[in-house]
């Protein structure tokens, strides 16, 4: 049995010792109002500000025992390679608990005072990033760490949970076809374009694909279903249904064969979400209307999501989908750059700072998606696939989950996504 003295008794120390012992050690703890050994325990953990004798003695920033928002310093101190947080003098050398509850509450968010083009989190402004320790799961190498630190001073009673490095692809399905049912308005509006930028490669595709039945680039779910057969892997789906808009393209869900696609995917086991739409940005009432259109589309309830653009705000965002009955959400990621942006590649409930609870929302985080690669990193394929191999070596060994995000776009292997198929292949192996 594990106990823990401590006197910070708070809603954020029960959190970060449930994600600690429950989720990744999967193991039962007691917490102790005094710090009394007891003969039934095989470890004694110490977290206050009095060193004991015998215990494991892990000191406390006050970080867990505050509310709300306020000013927290960050030091970063590097001790045999591995980046701490909350470094201080006592065994395990920093507050594991204060900097793996900092890094998963997304704490930095909340205090934000600066927002890009589309009113979102930077990464720039992350402390992580700015650390150059993005690309680094640092949650979960700590985890592992205190694993290791605690096999050593009583062997066999704690373990990280086995897990084999696991691809889950997630794909984004922003327009389900490139040319197909778009009405005579967008039609003639791409072909007037095109034509103004002389584009007769797009011209000569749209009119071979409305007028003599070529296929349409964007609907390659054939190949899709295809190679995700051979690797034995289910994919999630996130599926934006919203009104047409400057960042919302897709078709009109009511199409029949917009939702054949759909009942496609639910046949052969794959797992359909909601992609709530660039203008239902902290709108809660144009989510739930799009999330009951995706619902009616596929005759089954709607409980992933994942934000169009990764354009959120906490706490609103994600306290509207808990309202809505979004079970899991899987856009804590960046779109400019691979890397973790909640220090994890692991899934973790999402704790509402500004009512210092835990919730039931599952945030499932991606650790690399296929713009970042092509259109901000500028990488070919090749070089693509050369760069994820340390970090999916890092999440081996950590025991984590290669989450990752690509488009039907980007599956095309039509004009500049030509050749992208093989890191979506390469990324669903099982194996480095």
């Amino acid at each position: 049995m594990i106990v823990i003295y401590t006197p910070y008794h708070s809603n954020r120390t029960k959190y970060v010792l449930d994600y600690i012992f429950g989720q990744q050690f999967g193991c039962a703890y007691q917490l102790l109002n005094n710090p009394i050994r007891s003969d039934s325990a095989t470890v004694h953990i110490n977290y206050s500000n009095t060193l004991l004798e015998g215990w494991l003695n892990i000191n406390p920033s006050g970080f867990l025992d505050q509310t709300g928002i306020k000013h927290v310093e960050i030091n970063f101190k590097k001790v045999n390679s591995l980046s701490l947080i909350f470094a201080n003098d006592t065994d395990l050398g920093f507050d594991i608990f204060s900097a793996i509850f900092y890094c998963l509450s997304r704490y930095e968010e909340y205090q934000a005072t600066e927002y890009d083009q589309h009113k979102r989190f930077s990464y720039k402004q992350s402390i992580l990033y700015k650390h150059n320790v993005l690309h680094i799961p640092l949650v979960d190498c700590w985890v592992s760490y205190f694993q290791s630190y605690l096999e050593v001073l009583h062997p066999g009673v704690i373990k990280l949970k086995e897990r084999n490095l696991k691809a889950e692809p997630t794909i984004d399905i922003d327009a389900v076809f490139t040319y197909k049912g778009k009405g005579f308005k967008r039609q003639m509006g791409g072909f007037l374009r095109d034509l103004f930028k002389f584009n007769w490669k797009q011209i000569n595709n749209r009119v071979g694909v409305i007028f003599f039945g070529r296929q349409d680039p964007f609907d390659n779910f054939d190949y899709q279903l295809k190679v995700l057969k051979e690797h034995g892997i289910k994919a999630h789906y996130f599926v934006q249904v919203g009104d047409h808009g400057i960042y919302d393209k897709n078709l009109n869900p009511s199409r029949k064969d917009f939702q054949n696609i759909l009942n496609r995917l639910l046949a052969e086991g794959h797992a359909v979400g909601l992609h709530p739409s660039y203008a239902s940005f902290l709108n809660k009432e144009t989510i739930a209307k799009e999330k009951a259109i995706l619902e009616n589309m596929i005759g089954q309830k709607v409980v992933k999501s994942r934000q169009h653009y990764l354009r959120f705000s906490l706490p609103q965002t994600y306290s509207d989908l808990v309202s809505l009955g979004i079970q899991k959400e899987y856009s804590m990621g960046y779109s400019e750059v691979p890397g973790f942006r909640a220090s994890t590649s692991k899934p973790f409930y999402w704790y509402n700072l500004m009512l210092e609870e835990s919730t039931c929302l599952e945030l499932v985080p991606f650790s690399a998606m296929d713009v970042a690669y092509k259109e901000f990193m500028k990488l070919t394929p090749t070089e693509a696939i050369n760069s994820i191999a340390l970090m999916r070596q890092q999440i081996e060994e950590t025991k984590g989950r290669f989450c990752f995000v690509f488009h039907n776009e980007s599956l095309s292997d039509y004009d500049t996504w030509k050749g992208w198929r093989s890191v979506f292949e390469n990324w669903l192996k099982n194996e480095n």
